[in-house]
């Protein structure tokens, strides 16, 4: 069949993209960003669009013709500075099922998430449930998939949670570690899909994708560690509920600067009340049980990548953090002791110009924090920081030749801080 398969990039999506090629399918993934899809799937047909801009039916005509199926794998964590939960997982998807009854679409696989309700806490399960609700109503031949916290050997979300938590030296540290969750393994989900893909069988079918038994976070952590090849932690230290408030509301408010962190409110709230769904009905659609957390685990083997690249993920907020606090204090501290910054450039042959070149550092100091806190701009912000590290250095050797009176400092300290720089850079595509 020809699919179209939305989110095709993501952790989810990607996996269904390629299971669904290598089952001979006609694929095309549709989402914002394709450059780099089209380099890691190029068997797939790629469509730029944003899905939250699709709102009416007339919107998906276009995008939908002649296709046979669709897999419906996009979502939104939480709404922020690059998301609308709402538009993403309700409104374009009802407009889409509208679409595709009008087109004469046969099937619609809709991923899901337990727990998912229409009147639902979170707008994460409450618009997942109106889709649902939604597609359930209509005349198409639909299935519904309802995963648990899905395990895969890319990490994003919750998977990357999960590795920042195991990375954790010597001991760990853990909020709501006693609740109890299901975990689906990536591969299952991608054969479900190709079950469901593949024959009428599953048409009608709503099932829950989860491992026949449950464990508590901290067990799963534990799990991952071990996975990892790291001895267990010493000990795990529980958090009060009123620190991991704060770390939520810094989470969130990290959101609407376009960062999409695991620590979100919408994600503790689900982690809060735990992550369960039927393993029975995971059972009725694979033909088996679901693979075990461990069983998961063993068949993706950790390489030494995965090991840099949870304790990279774990650095990652601590260094950019640290970074924007330094271009920041840099610029306000010159802006409040004006005159004394000017000073040091009074003996210099620019001192005419000292007030200027202060202002100029000034300002692209307070522009470079500004950059790296936004999400959009991070990248952008980190090479020009590079760039302004090696300019105040050559700027600084000529026009201060006191600071040749100890050469080797001012090459370090640039050194540690373009390092720095250039350890964030690669972190930035899962973000």
């Amino acid at each position: 069949m020809r699919i179209l398969v939305l989110g095709g990039y993501g952790l989810i999506g990607s996996a269904l993209t390629r299971r669904l090629i290598a089952d001979g399918h006609e694929v095309t993934g549709l989402g914002r960003n394709i450059s780099a899809s089209q380099r890691l799937i190029p068997d797939a047909t790629w469509i730029t669009a944003d899905i939250a801009r699709l709102t009416t039916a007339g919107d998906w005509r276009p995008v939908i013709s002649g296709f046979d199926a669709v897999v419906n794998a996009s979502g939104a964590l939480q709404s922020g500075g690059r998301d609308n939960v709402a538009a993403v997982q309700s409104a374009a998807i009802i407009a889409l099922i509208e679409a595709c009854e009008e087109a004469g679409v046969k099937r619609f696989i809709q991923i899901s998430a337990t727990m998912a309700a229409a009147d639902a806490e979170t707008d994460f399960m409450r618009t997942k449930g109106e889709a649902d609700a939604r597609l359930k109503a209509s005349s198409l031949g639909w299935t519904i998939f309802r995963p648990g916290l899905v395990i895969a050997h890319a990490a994003y979300g919750g998977t990357a949670l999960l590795r920042m938590l195991a990375a954790l030296p010597g001991f760990g540290l853990m909020a709501y570690g006693d609740r109890r969750i299901q975990t689906i393994s990536l591969d299952d989900i991608a054969e479900a899909v190709s079950l469901a893909a593949g024959s009428e069988q599953l048409t009608g079918v709503e099932a829950d994708l989860v491992e026949h038994s449950d464990q508590t976070l901290v067990e799963i952590v534990a799990a991952v560690r071990k996975w990892l090849g790291w001895p267990d932690h010493v000990f795990v230290l529980n958090l009060p509920r009123w620190t991991t408030s704060i770390v939520v509301l810094l989470a969130d408010m990290a959101g609407w600067l376009g960062w999409r962190s695991p620590l979100r409110s919408n994600a503790v709230k689900v982690l809060e009340g735990g992550i369960s769904g039927s393993a029975s009905e995971t059972r009725a659609v694979l033909g088996r049980p679901a693979l075990s957390l461990v069983q998961t685990l063993r068949s993706i083997p950790a390489t030494q990548a995965d090991r840099w690249h949870a304790r990279l993920s774990l650095a990652f907020p601590i260094i950019l953090t640290g970074l924007i606090a330094f271009w920041g204090i840099s610029g306000l501290f010159a802006l409040v002791r004006f005159p004394e910054a000017a000073a040091v450039l009074s003996d210099s042959p620019a001192s005419g110009l000292a007030g200027w070149l202060v202002a100029g550092g000034i300002a692209a100091d307070l522009t470079i924090a500004a950059g790296l806190a936004w999400r959009s701009t991070t990248a952008l912000a980190v090479k020009a920081a590079m760039g302004l590290t090696l300019a105040y250095l050559a700027l600084g050797s000529w026009l201060t030749p006191d600071l040749w009176l100890d050469p080797l400092g001012p090459f370090v300290k640039s050194a540690a801080l373009i390092g720095l720089h250039v350890m964030i850079l690669p972190l930035l595509e899962d973000r």
